[in-house]
């Protein structure tokens, strides 16, 4: 048993300023005096919700002040075991839907102009690259893209490399009409600067749909939350974009694991389906093919029974994530966790590959030297591989303790 310890890196992490006024200092200032404006507008907005306020995004269990303070972000992460982030958007960005989780009857009625759109991804993105220069080894931004303006998007993947936001650019979930879908040729310009900067592409969650207030909200959410974040993946590769573009990663995070082995065997049948001969001259691999050479999942909050069912692909793909500080997610419970999950059955280089080296492959992290940091707060073999003897305490009034790491008996449960 070695004695090495663990790069872990998290392919979920959150980060987003207390409030959206915060983000003040980051727009330009030809476009503060129109800010206001959007914030008077969520001001009004919000006092039609007094009784029932939510932050615009999951709910956290106390660590919310990691969101934005660094220092706090950093004293949990080692007490965690981990030892980098890729870092998502939390709540709203200026200018963007309000809020930014459909957690009410309807969101905000503003519609941004495109350069509003623009202003409001560019101050986001320099709000984070303020922060994950904190310590560029262990905090990987993702950026925001004006989408679906592809010229300017274009511009703000050059300035998001050149800001140092290593983690890539967020690509929208297709559930919107005005998102093209992912196979129109008007992306290729996209692709291409993606490409050229090496910027791994994530589509991260789901749709933010509105379906009403019934009983059945709650249960229509997870019924396509999976099939929204993953939708892409078939009009990327039936659509050739990294035949085209070899070196392009695309990441889908904060997903179960159960849908990849039948989705890719369906679009395989779909390539070798005798009617469907005109793809096969212009794809020469099989979509699984493509999948395993630039595709991965970040399987957010991971359980054992998916760890356990992980198969050749799904170890060389996966990608754990605590999704930090979400309610939902590990933290603060993150060793538990993984030996819960990987302490059983999972060889030493199986447990380098999903907690460590397939972030790093997707989105460039050097394990190198985030060793350093290993050395100091990661785990062993021999503490993942010892026995998880009492579970995390359960909600009060709940049947299942909160965190999606702990599921036992499907995807959801």
């Amino acid at each position: 048993m070695t004695g090495e310890r663990l790069v872990v890196i998290s392919a979920d992490g959150h980060a987003g300023p207390e409030k959206v006024a915060d983000y003040a200092p980051y727009i330009e200032p030809k476009y503060r005096p129109e800010f206001q404006d959007y914030l008077a507008q969520m001001e009004r907005y919000d006092s039609q919700y007094r009784d029932n306020l939510t932050s615009g995004g999951a709910g956290a269990r106390g660590g919310e002040g990691g969101l934005w303070d660094f220092g706090l972000r950093e004293r949990h992460l080692d007490v965690d075991g981990v030892s980098a982030e890729v870092l998502h958007i939390q709540g709203s960005v200026p200018f963007g839907v309000y809020p930014a989780v459909a957690a009410r009857d309807k969101p905000m009625d503003f519609e941004p102009t495109r350069d509003q759109l623009v202003a409001g991804c560019r101050a986001y993105n320099r709000w984070l690259a303020d922060h994950c220069a904190r310590d560029p080894r262990r905090y990987l931004g993702v950026a925001r893209l004006p989408i679906p303006d592809i010229e300017a998007a274009v511009a703000e993947v050059e300035f998001a490399a050149k800001a140092g936001l290593r983690g890539g650019v967020a690509l929208p979930v297709l559930s919107r009409p005005d998102i093209p879908f992912y196979n129109d040729p008007r992306y290729e310009p996209l692709w291409a600067a993606c490409a050229d900067h090496g910027m791994a592409m994530t589509i991260h969650g789901s749709a933010n749909l509105s379906y009403g207030s019934g009983p059945e909200r709650m249960s229509l959410i997870l019924a396509e939350t999976d099939f929204f974040g993953r939708r892409g993946v078939a009009h990327m590769v039936f659509s050739g974009v990294f035949e085209r573009h070899p070196r392009l990663h695309l990441a889908i995070t904060e997903q179960r694991t159960h849908w990849l082995e039948p989705m890719l065997r369906e679009y395989d049948s779909i390539y070798e389906f005798w009617g469907n001969a005109h793809i096969r001259k212009v794809l020469p691999r099989r979509p699984s093919e493509y999948f395993a050479s630039n595709c991965f999942v970040g399987a957010s909050f991971m359980s054992r029974l998916e760890c356990e069912a992980r198969g050749e692909l799904g170890a060389k793909a996966f990608m754990w994530g605590s999704d930090y500080p979400h309610e939902e997610g590990v933290w603060p419970d993150t060793k538990t966790s993984l030996r819960w999950t990987f302490g059983c059955g999972v060889s030493w280089e199986e447990m380098r590959q999903m907690l460590g080296l397939n972030a790093a492959r997707c989105y460039g992290f050097d394990i190198c030297e985030l060793q350093p940091v290993a050395d100091r707060i990661g785990p062993t073999e021999a503490d993942l591989r010892t026995a998880v003897d009492q579970l995390p305490e359960k909600v009060p009034g709940d049947v299942r303790m909160k965190s999606w790491g702990f599921r036992r008996e499907g995807p959801w449960h």
